[in-house]
């Protein structure tokens, strides 16, 4: 029952606290909103902007921030679905709205309410409302040349223009019209769909009315000018074409930008000449009696070498010879057959025959594929140029380097130079475009077979062999001076080896029976002995002639035993020391890499290390031998014997008849080692030899 009541009374509490703080709640979040409208209050409000001037001032950084505008202005040109141009007296600007745009139209006074955005060139509007306030005065357009309209002073400003129209080009929603103007060419882009324009525009010198606007890098950079106008329609022709733009008498090539008092600049000229070669949908070269001329035209229409054409155009320089652009070419029924001027390189570095048809000889030095065409890098003299193949020529052996070939093609100067001081143009670099022809390309003598290649291939092959052959014979050389110290220690110790045991036969038939027949005679004399001191003296002299036999069975023993290649060094001292420390603790330890090594030199620290081994059991009572072979030094051999026992004093003079250290001495000069001898009373000994491999 307690229980009950305690749960009930815990959760009226928590029924209590929630209710408290829904009734809490609407008050923080109202001092919350206090403080946000406290916080806004210490910043400066933005100004409301009024003027297009105002907008057209503000940097991209500050219309970012979105400035509240409340604008009036008149509409000057509206693109469908995406942006309507104003002007008011300041200037003009522009809103960005998109596909629901209100149905506004050029010459109405609008109200806008909105706010600022950075655009892409300079700063827009976002509008919010758009109020329709009636029809306004349309503004008067402001007179530019090409220079103005480059330089961005006057973007989306309702602008006119007079200028010369160059070509009309059909579009997908309309047709675009090039306009020569002054010192560049403009494009005039229509912003409602309508039919094409009256070819005859083409040459006719015109105004147009409409805004200035062009096309704009990631950067806010002005890259291109054009004007977008409401229609083609409102071109007005200030100085029609003539009827038949083909009527006019044909120019020469020659006489072309040439100087003329009476000449109509700007305007098109007809040029009569021979096609020499065409390169579809972007140019045709012509012949006339006199010089090449290069005559861009975007026609699709195919011309054969050899057509009378007339070409009409707008003449320009080029990089070093006047051209024709935007053309149109006709064919006249006529042909004539058409030649290559054959050519001195000079001539053609000089630019003399620029856009002419002409054939030169010289030699291969590279051949380039590409994708799309083959280039060849060739050479007469000094003079080193390309000869380009497209892709789509006919097919055609291409030579390879080192062949002195004759081409056919169209000189083209690509580079020119002013000097300094001078009045004058001159070429610089020129290229060769062959000719769509089975003889564009004539191998004249074809590359020798040693080529610059191949030799080098010849080269490296021989070098490679060369070095092949000197690291055998270096090889050999180490294999032959392995082989001849094999030999020599294998005959060394063969001869050694026959010594010794013809000197252990000589001993043990010599001195040993004899020491035998002593020992025999000896024996019979104790038989026969009966004075007790004579057999005592017998006795003593029989063990003697024991003790005599035994050190020259020892002597012969080891006269015979070898440390030759049948038995490492290390497993030589262990057999041979184990036999002079029965009983006693001994080890034999190796240290780097184990190698053999000559016999004279093993079998003279074989009987070191048994020397060593037998004076610390004789001498020193020791119980533990470790004799340590040291091959870590590639050049030397490093024997250490080390006991436990008595030890002595190393500077007191050696006893009467203790030749042991003696020898081990003698041992080691012969070898031209160095001995150490390290040991003190109580604290055993230690011998250190250290030789050299040998010869």
């Amino acid at each position: 029952m307690f229980d009950v009541l305690r749960r009930s009374r815990t959760a009226l509490a928590s029924s209590a606290r929630l209710c408290a703080a829904v009734r809490v709640a609407p008050l923080l979040f109202s001092l919350f909103a206090a403080g946000l409208l406290l916080l806004r209050a210490d910043e400066p409000a933005l100004p409301t902007l009024t003027t297009a001037r105002a907008l057209r001032s503000l940097p991209a950084a500050e219309a970012a921030r979105h400035y509240p505008l409340h604008l009036r202005a008149t509409v000057t040109l509206v693109e469908p679905e995406r942006t309507i141009f104003l002007r008011d007296d300041t200037g003009a600007t522009f809103i960005s709205w998109g596909k629901n745009a209100p149905d506004l139209h050029a010459g109405q006074l609008i109200e806008v309410e909105g706010e600022t955005y950075p655009g892409l060139y300079l700063t827009g509007i976002k509008a919010k409302k758009v109020t329709i306030l009636g029809e306004g005065e349309s503004p008067v357009p402001r007179p530019m040349d090409f220079e103005q309209l480059a330089s961005g002073q006057f973007h989306y400003d309702w602008v006119e223009v007079r200028g010369i129209v160059r070509s009309i080009t059909p579009a997908e929603k309309y047709s675009i019209l090039k306009l020569a103007l002054g010192n560049g060419a403009l494009d005039v882009y229509p912003v409602t769909n309508e039919a094409a324009p009256d070819e005859h525009l083409v040459d006719a010198t015109v105004r147009v009315a409409g805004i200035a606007a062009g096309y704009i890098n990631d950067r806010r950079q002005l890259v291109a000018p054009h004007l977008r106008v409401r229609s083609l329609a409102d071109v007005v022709v200030l100085e029609p074409a003539p009827d038949d733009p083909f009527a006019i008498d044909p120019t020469p090539a020659a006489e072309l930008l040439r100087f003329a008092p009476n000449g109509r600049a700007g305007h098109r000229v007809k040029v009569r000449g021979v096609v020499t070669q065409q390169e579809p949908g972007s140019a045709i070269f012509l012949r006339d009696d006199i010089q090449g001329l290069h005559v861009r035209t975007t026609t699709g229409e195919t011309f054969v070498p050899g057509e009378v054409v007339e070409a009409l155009g707008f003449p320009a320089i080029g990089t070093l010879s006047a051209e024709l652009e935007d053309a149109v070419v006709r064919r006249t029924g006529e042909s004539v057959p058409v030649s290559a001027t054959p050519a001195a390189i000079k001539d053609l570095a000089a630019g003399k025959l620029d856009a002419d048809l002409v054939q030169v000889e010289a030699n291969v030095r590279d051949v380039f594929r590409e994708p799309d065409r083959v280039r060849l890098a060739v050479q007469e003299g000094n003079t080193v140029f390309e000869a380009i193949l497209p892709a789509s020529s006919v097919a055609l052996e291409i030579p390879a380097a080192g062949a002195h070939v004759r081409l056919l093609g169209i000189c083209r100067v690509i580079e020119a130079t002013q000097p300094t001081r001078s009045f004058s143009t001159r070429a610089r670099a020129f290229e060769l475009l062959l000719a769509n022809s089975p003889s564009a390309i004539s191998i004249v003598r074809r590359p020798p077979w040693w080529t610059t290649r191949r030799l080098g291939i010849a080269a490296g092959a021989l070098l490679g062999f060369v070095l092949i052959s000197l690291a055998w014979v270096a090889l050999l050389r180490r294999q032959v001076r392995g082989q001849t110290t094999l030999i020599r220690t294998q005959v060394e110790a063969v001869t050694i080896a026959d010594e010794r045991q013809r000197i252990a036969r000589e001993f043990h038939d010599t001195l040993e029976q004899e020491l035998v027949g002593v020992s025999l005679r000896l024996d019979a004399a104790t038989v026969r002995a009966t004075d007790s001191m004579l057999r005592e003296l017998i006795v003593g002299t029989q063990r003697l002639v024991h003790q005599l036999q035994a050190g020259a069975r020892s002597f012969v023993w080891n006269l015979r035993e070898s440390t030759g290649a049948s038995q490492p060094l290390a497993e030589a001292i262990h057999a041979t020391v184990a036999r002079s420390t029965t009983g006693r603790e001994f080890e034999v330890v190796t240290v780097g890499e184990t190698r053999r090594v000559p016999e004279s030199i093993g079998h003279e620290l074989l009987r070191v290390a048994q020397e060593a081994s037998t004076n610390a059991v004789k001498h020193g009572d020791a119980h533990r031998i470790v004799i340590t072979l040291d091959f870590t030094d590639t050049e030397r051999v490093r024997l250490v014997i080390e006991d436990d026992g008595a030890g002595f004093d190393t500077s007191a003079p050696v006893p009467a008849g203790h030749f042991g250290l003696l020898g081990i001495r003698e041992r080691v000069q012969k070898l031209g080692g160095e001995f150490h001898l390290r040991s003190e009373p109580g604290k055993g000994a230690t011998v250190e030899v250290t030789v050299g491999n040998g010869p």
